[in-house]
């Protein structure tokens, strides 16, 4: 099996995040491809997305809105496909 080798050139202070990233990967190589394959798969669900919704949740709680479930004592799962793209961000950090 062949074997192509990339690199990149990182900004030590526009990219610091991506260092402290890579820095606490075991296997860098790895770490990237599953980062690579997660993005390209296009799972539509961002970590920029996650805060907006974080972020307009907070906003509407200070603005008084409540929210109030009919589920009861019952547990709700998410769906298979929320799930998936929960994993993947974990996945990320």
């Amino acid at each position: 099996m062949a074997k192509v080798t990339y690199s990149l050139k990182i900004d030590t202070e526009a990219d610091a995040d991506l260092i402290r990233w890579l820095d606490r990967q075991d296997n860098k190589s790895e770490a990237i491809r599953q980062a690579l394959r997660g993005h390209t798969r296009g799972s539509g669900v961002s970590l920029g997305d996650v805060y907006q919704a974080v972020m307009s949740i907070e906003h509407q709680i200070r603005a008084g809105v409540i929210v109030q479930s009919n589920a009861g004592d019952k547990v709700l799962d998410e769906p298979p496909e929320a799930a998936a793209a929960l994993d993947a961000l974990a996945n990320l950090c």
